[in-house]
Formats: structure tokens, sequence, C-alpha cells
């Protein structure tokens, strides 16, 4: 497993070195193409840096970018009792950017606009069927946020910080007409990858790396990368010939409970920048378990652990099974703050928690009901 690297919070500098990192695709000859007549599939904040960078393009150089369509599924439920709509973020963009937006949850009894001869899936969600790929003359394109064939699949940046790994980046593939992140690499970020500092947050890497994304595939089809013959570019896959590849996966809540049997202060840090909110179960003076989530969590030496010590049982969950696992929780009075012990040892200071039931507390007055004196 790549290891994770000491740094620096995300500064306008490292963006800037973020986009002056070219992609790699090796000795580039450019191909001359038809005009592009783009449908773009996208969803999330990741997918819109690409579409306005495209939109860009066709405002400026339409010998290149004719036209350009959007598609995007349509809004979802969210929040307390589903009773919240919800419009993918790549809709909202482009209705400010003026395009004609087609707003659909299957491929299904649908064609794609005439003359369409690109397709551009960033973060989309859905499978482009075969029957649509071959419609496009020059089939499709996607922009992957990792260095593939590593961590394919549906949530690559925040697999990359939860395994702790010290470089990531970007790769531009075709569309594969059997699986998604199996076509060829036409463009990827140069070994070895960008550098993920300690204490970047999710929201952070993923704006820097849809900025990479986004250059990465306006260049590309500057340079007809778009057009056959193809030519395999990635360097990642011959690292990890006879390996086990890393997959991808969606998160849930799960990933963001807090493993008090192997969490070290750093990890504490990390995963509240990645999740926001790390969660969970303490056991109160009734014997009874309460989810408590933990809003901050900040590692400390343990000279700057200090207040009266008590005990917090905590609960670890795995599937239906569970294990309790005490630990040291010391209230700071004076700095109005908690240290918790963690795995091997460590400390980690927590200033703010959530206790089902109730609003956001300081963390002295939220926990007070699970310390054992």
């Amino acid at each position: 497993m790549l290891r994770l690297s000491c740094g620096v919070t995300f500064a306008p500098r490292l963006r800037s070195a973020f986009l002056q990192r070219r992609c790699s695709s090796s000795e580039i000859t450019r191909k001359a193409s038809d005009p592009l007549r783009i449908l773009f599939c996208g969803s999330d904040a990741f997918s819109c840096e690409s579409l306005r960078a495209l939109h860009r393009e066709h405002e400026t150089n339409r010998g290149l970018v004719e036209s350009l369509d959007v598609m995007v599924l349509p809004p979802r439920r969210t929040g307390r009792g589903f009773k919240e709509i919800k419009e993918v973020p790549c809709k909202s963009a482009a209705e400010h950017l003026g395009l004609r937006i087609h707003q659909r949850e299957t491929f299904r009894n649908w064609s794609m606009p005439e003359g369409t001869n690109l397709i551009v899936v960033v973060s989309f969600g859905l499978f482009v069927p075969p029957r649509i790929l071959k419609s496009a003359k020059y089939g499709g394109l996607n922009v992957h946020p990792s260095l593939l064939p590593h961590l394919r699949g549906p949530a690559p940046i925040h697999h990359a910080m939860m395994r702790g790994e010290e470089y990531t980046g970007v790769s531009l593939q075709t569309l594969d007409p059997k699986s998604f992140d199996h076509g060829t690499v036409l463009a990827q970020t140069p070994p070895p990858g960008l550098p993920i500092p300690a204490n970047a947050t999710l929201q952070h890497l993923t704006e820097d790396l849809a900025k990479v994304g986004a250059e990465m595939l306006v260049q590309a089809l500057r340079d007809g990368l778009h057009v056959p013959p193809y030519r395999d570019s990635g360097w990642m896959a011959e690292q990890l010939h006879g390996k086990n590849l890393v997959h991808a996966p969606k998160v849930g809540k799960g990933e963001s409970q807090i493993n008090w049997l192997e969490w070290m202060p750093l990890d504490f840090e990390r995963f509240v920048n990645i999740f926001g909110t790390i969660w969970t179960h303490v056991r109160n003076d009734k014997g009874k378990f309460k989810r408590v989530l933990f809003l901050d969590a900040e590692s400390v030496s343990a000279d700057e652990v200090a207040g009266r010590e008590g005990e917090v049982v905590f609960r670890v969950e795995a599937g239906t099974e569970g294990e309790d696992v005490p630990r040291t929780l010391r209230v700071d009075e004076e700095r109005d703050e908690v240290h918790v012990q963690t795995a091997h040892g460590g400390w980690v200071r927590v200033r703010s928690v959530k206790v089902d039931g109730k609003t956001t507390q300081k963390a002295r007055v939220g926990l007070r009901e699970f310390l054992r004196r």
C-alpha cells in the first residue's frame, strides 16, 4: 500500500502545482478529428469542473467542440424522512451555462441528440450501454480520479484517503462496452502521481483533482486522443502487474465508524477530514449504548493531556457482532476539552460531540453521562 506523506494544507500554490503537472500521454502525435458534438453525462461537483472546461472550449474553439448537450439524473429525495428533493449539481451548472439538458434515470428507450459523435462521462453513476456507445463515432471518454487500474469504482478519492495513500492522480480512459473503468487509458498523471497532504480534506482534494481532470480532458481532445487507434498511456498498470487490485466501492456510514481497536491519532484526524464527522457507540451510566458523533478530533502528545481521569466503554460494531473497548478519558475543564486514548496509547483532543437525540454539545458536557470514575 502507498504510504501517507507529510504535507501542508491545500494552498493556492499547491493547487497551481496540481495544474502544472501535465498528463502522461507519451509522445503525442495530434490526430485530426471532426468537430465534436458532445453528450456530457455528469452529476456531482467533480463532474461540473469538466463540464465548465468543455463549455469554455466550446465558446473559444468551435472547430473542436461544436456543440454540448448534458445528461443528468433526476432529483432524489434526501434528508430526514426523505422530504427534501435535491437536484444534482451538474444540472445547476448546465442551466447556468445555458446548455440543453436531458434528465433521465436510464438510457432505455432513448436516443442521443442527432449528430452526437462523442460521449463524455464524469462521475455519472449510470453505465453507458453498447447501443449508445456504438452510435457515437468516437465512442466515449471518462475522467476518473485515480491512477487506474488502481481504485476502480465509484469512490476512489475516499478510498485513497482512507487507505492513507501518499499519492493519487487522474486517468482519462475510453468507455468500455462491458465494464466500468476497464477502458484504454489515454492519459494519466505522471509518476509518482500527485501528493496527498496529510491534512487534506475530501472537499479540497476533490476540487483539485477535478481541475486536473478537466484540464486533462480538454488537452486530450485538442491532441485528438479520442480518435482511434487508441494508445495505452497508463503507467500504473505495469507497476501493479501480478498484484491484487484494490477496488473503490461506494462508501456508507459504516466507513466513518471509529475503530477503537486499530485507529491511532492520525487516523482520527484523517477520517474527520474525509467524512466531516466520525461516530461510535458509547455505554452510559445505565448500561445502554448511545450513538455519539465526534465533530472534531486532533492528535495531541501525552504531554498535552490533562484533566480529571475516568474510563469510557466504546463499542466497535461489525455486522451483527460488536466488541466493547474501554478507553481512558481525561476531562480538561480549564481548556474546555476532552482527551481520549486511542489504540497503542495515543491521544486525541475532542471539543464537540453530538449524542443521539441531543443538540451539539461541548465534549466535556456531552460525554459526562458515559464517564466511569
